[in-house]
């Protein structure tokens, strides 16, 4: 379905964003540790920027992650179960777990970040004092790509679970469909 491919290219562009900030977050911090213990002039920035980048790593590539089917799940007693027996284990966590706490925290990250974007809020960790509320939108926009992998997922979980069994191997897996390099 072009639908599911478009949220895995999603999925798959956000990943590949993480991946750069990787090297922005060690730039940086070589930068600050460079300037703090060879030359004795610390930054004011360096943590507060740090700080920014390794959060927004880690909300946006929830979404990447869960593409790659690499978020921890206990698969001792889970994979002796039978296929379809999984597929139904897998919706009722869906149902129950996945996207109530999507709904949850797209509506909290907006809350929060339109709450910091009317009262332009700027740090108070450090004497920098940047503004941060174009940053808090990054948890609703992380967990709505997040919860939008999530759909697709579930889809593709259905259509297995309905599929006749000579079609559940032409269902795409996500993560399967490419491999990022």
């Amino acid at each position: 379905m072009k639908f599911l491919d478009m949220i895995d290219g999603i999925s798959i562009w956000s990943g590949k964003i993480v991946r750069w900030l990787a090297m922005v977050l060690s730039l940086v911090v070589l930068y600050e540790i460079i300037a703090r213990y060879v030359f004795n002039a610390p930054t004011i920035w360096a943590f507060d920027l740090a700080m920014m980048i390794s959060s927004t790593m880690f909300l946006m590539g929830a979404a990447f992650i869960q593409y790659q089917k690499g978020h921890i799940r206990v698969d001792v007693i889970f994979n002796m179960l039978p296929a379809r027996v999984r597929s139904i284990l897998d919706i009722i966590f869906f149902l129950l777990f996945f996207f109530p706490f999507i709904g949850v925290m797209i509506w909290w990250g907006t809350k929060i970040a339109y709450g910091a974007w009317i009262a332009e809020e700027i740090s108070n960790t450090s004497q920098w004092g940047e503004p941060v509320y174009h940053w808090r939108f990054v948890i609703p926009l992380a967990f709505l790509f997040f919860g939008l992998q999530g759909v697709a997922d579930f889809v593709r979980l259905i259509q297995s679970l309905f599929a006749s069994p000579d079609k559940k191997n032409e269902i795409p897996v996500s993560g399967e469909a490419e491999k990022v390099a």
